[in-house]
């Protein structure tokens, strides 16, 4: 059992006039947990920042040939400008909420602010799922209507297959590896932002029936 429970359900039996003091105790305690906790998701954030810039530097001019050829470089460099911008936005919400939980000490106000919290990582983590996939559709569009640049790729050796065949693998290949990337973000943001997320939701449940006990 979590330990702020058991030392709400023993804050809960004592004597009257030692639980004002008891109560303020649970509350900084929940306080303290939850500005840890959104402390972690703006680092995270700022790391997770750094290792897709970084990623993005060291990738070599020949991957993006195919955005070349598609006359898409144009495009992508926008979309790599905006998409930054928005994860700045993003990250300094992150650093909003750190700062405001961390000076709080309301109750009511610290329930609030977890919520809000909450639904900035949620939308956090669907933007970037929203943003892969539709970056991905835009460019299979526009890849698909190429068929030249398609034959190119999907049979450089020119091997006797026509024109369906070259579609039916572009898609199903593109299909396949959308969804696994996909699948990994979802399981990575799962893994790092779920965890300190349930930490987060046990916290507000907590503060919530305190909260109802005063």
């Amino acid at each position: 059992m979590d330990f702020l429970e058991n030392y709400k359900k023993a804050w809960v039996n004592q004597p009257e006039e030692t639980s004002k003091l008891s109560s303020l105790e649970i509350y900084k305690l929940a306080h303290s947990k939850s500005s840890s906790i959104v402390k972690w998701i703006f680092i995270i954030g700022i790391l997770e920042f750094i290792f897709w810039g970084g990623i993005n530097l060291i990738v070599p001019d020949s991957f993006y040939k195919v955005y070349d050829d598609l006359n898409l470089n144009g495009f992508i460099k926008l979309f790599m400008k905006l998409h930054y911008l928005v994860i700045i936005v993003f990250l300094f919400l992150f650093y909003k909420n750190y700062k405001r939980i961390s000076l709080e000490d309301n109750t009511k106000k610290l329930i609030h602010n977890i919520l809000n919290i909450r639904k900035t990582v949620k939308y956090y983590v669907y933007y970037n799922l929203a943003t892969v996939f539709l970056v991905s559709v835009i460019l299979n569009s526009v890849l698909l209507n190429d068929k030249d640049i398609m034959m190119k790729m999907i049979n450089p050796n020119n091997l006797a297959m026509d024109m369906s065949q070259i579609i039916t693998i572009t898609v199903v290949s593109q299909v396949i590896a959308l969804i696994i990337i996909l699948v990994l973000l979802w399981l990575f943001y799962k893994l790092v932002y779920g965890i300190l997320l349930k930490k987060l939701n046990r916290n507000y449940k907590e503060l919530i029936k305190l909260d109802e006990l005063k």
